[in-house]
This record gives structure tokens, sequence and C-alpha cells, in this order.
């Protein structure tokens, strides 16, 4: 294993956290930047936007080379292959030290350290990925919030938003959560979403931050609001109950992302789901967030994955995170 600065990459739709270490583990700085799922907003401004990230990391560290950038990316679902890598590299990195992986199995790698398991993922968009006995890796969701992503922060934002609508029209149920839809957009008639909505400017992202009210409100016992989160959920179960019964070695369950990592009870509400037509599941958070399970895949790829640079890794995270350089 080649010394030298290895750097692990969460690259999500909405932000990208990229973090630099040494061979032995030790997490020396960290960076964060504009998303980098090519699919919404292109390869050369996905490509700018990681730039950023990793030359900061370079700056901070002193240093104008790297051994290896391993890549959580949003835009897979599995192995980026050699022409994938290229395109992705362009002239701006080496494509022969450019390890695209998607971002569900780097989130994975912070749960199970390569052993067998499924990794929930239920953000701005959802997807799950489970890694079996035999290294296969199976995939539900991820399709995007045109086709799916059911779970996902974009889907509850969304029916939350109709229910208000709903709600305005005499055809919904009461809830607070046409209140939270004038409040959240800052607007005096709900019908004035319609051109916030539409506008060219406006983007997925911003309308999945409005799921904040919706499981806000469905925590405090809002019934709409409880029931969008329910039927999320029980989706989001089926589809991990339909990979356990095929995979049954993938018995540790994990589940990342903002629905879950600032939402404790819909990690819970999920974990009953689940439990009650799967027995023996455990459902946790990762040990280790995304960016450094992509430097536990790497470390890993290289036969250097020991107790030592796990230690050295969580240890030297923790102690910067909290302080990490915004781009």
């Amino acid at each position: 294993m080649e010394s030298g600065l290895w750097i692990g990459v969460d690259g999500g739709g909405t932000h990208t956290t990229a973090i630099a270490a040494r061979e032995d583990g030790t997490v020396l700085a960290a960076a964060v930047s504009g998303g980098i799922n090519y699919n919404n907003i292109g390869l050369d401004k996905a490509r700018e936007n990681l730039s950023r990230a990793v030359n900061e990391l370079l700056s901070v560290c002193k240093t104008k080379s790297y051994t290896s950038l391993c890549v959580g990316l949003s835009a897979l679902d599995r192995e980026a292959d050699a022409t994938e890598r290229a395109a992705f590299a362009g002239n701006v990195f080496d494509p022969e030290r450019l390890d695209l992986q998607s971002d569900a199995y780097t989130a994975l790698m912070g749960l199970t350290l390569g052993a067998p398991g499924l990794i929930i993922i239920c953000g701005t968009g959802s997807i799950m990925l489970a890694l079996g006995n035999d290294g296969r890796q199976i995939v539900r969701g991820g399709w995007g919030h045109l086709l799916g992503d059911i779970g996902s922060g974009y889907a509850i934002a969304l029916e939350g938003i109709r229910a208000a609508i709903d709600m305005s029209e005499g055809v919904g149920e009461s809830t607070a959560l046409s209140d939270d839809a004038l409040r959240f957009f800052d607007l005096q008639n709900l019908r004035d979403l319609i051109a916030r909505v539409y506008s060219p400017a406006f983007s997925t992202e911003q309308l999945a931050q409005f799921a904040r009210s919706v499981l806000r409100r469905a925590e405090e016992g809002d019934a709409v609001a409880l029931r969008i989160v329910r039927r999320n959920m029980k989706h989001v179960a089926e589809q991990a109950a339909d990979i356990l019964r095929s995979a049954p070695e993938c018995s540790r369950v994990g589940v990342y992302g903002g629905v879950f990592t600032h939402n404790p009870f819909v990690a819970t509400m999920l974990g009953e789901m689940l439990g009650s037509v799967v027995s023996g599941v455990s459902v946790s958070l990762p040990e280790y967030p995304p960016e450094l399970g992509a430097l536990i895949h790497a470390y890993r790829r290289g036969g250097a994955l020991t107790g030592k640079r796990l230690r050295n890794l969580k240890e030297s995270y923790s102690a910067i995170s909290e302080n990490k350089n915004r781009l």
C-alpha cells in the first residue's frame, strides 16, 4: 500500500463531504462543497464541485497529490466501470486513482466494514443496498424524484404539500401543514406555490426541505402528517423485507440520511415495521459516516483495513468534524 494522502468522499445531491487521511488512518482535514450528482447538475458542474473540495484538502494538507480518491456518488447504484471513471475524471482527475462507488455502498461500509448487511438511505432521495455473502449487491429504490424515491425527503415533502393543497380546496382533512407551507415558502396565498415551484430556479432539494415540517408535525401527532410518514416507511419496510428474504445473511440493517438522522422516531418506526415481518433484524445508524466508509473501502480494497486504522479514523475524525472547512 503506497504511502500518501487518502481521500474519501460522500458525494450527495445537495452537498459533498470530503476527508483526507494519512495511510495510517489519521484524518487530517475535511471539506464541504456542493453536490456532485451529475444526473441533476451535469458532469462539468459535478466535477467542479468535487475538484473544489479536493483542492481545499490538498491546500490544507500542504501537498499537491494524493494516493487514492474514493467517491461514494449518489448518481450511481453500483461501482463505476473504466469508461464511467474516465468520463467523470475528464482532464481534472486521474482515473487510475479514482474509485467511484455508489453512496449507498460507502454508507454500508460504514455499517458493516465489508460484511453482509443492508443500508437504507432516506435523504433528499432514497435508496437501499445490501451486500450478500458472495459479494453480490442488491439494490432497491434510487429511481429519482420523478419515478419514485418513496421514503425520501422529497416524497414526504411533496405529499405534505399536496395535503395542504387538499385542505385549502376543501377535499382534505385539517392539518397544520397548510400554515406550515405558507410560512416555509414565505407566501400569503397557497396558490402562489404554483409560481414558486414551477420556477426554473426552484430545485428538488428546496422542495425536499419541507419534509422537516412534515416530520415535525408527525412526531407531534398531526394525523395527516403521521399517515404520510407511516405510508412512506411502510413502503420502505416492504422493500427491505423483500431483500432480507432473498439474502437472510444481511440481518444487520443500517439507516442513514436526514429523514432518519434528524428524526429518530422515524428510524424507530421503520425498525418496528421491519421487525414485524422479518425476525432477527437489528436496525441502527452506521458507526462510521459515509465519507469514512469510502476510506474503509479503499483500505479494505488495498488489503490494509486494520483495527488500528479504524480507531485512527474514528478518533481523529471526531476531533475535527465540528470544524469542517466550508467552501
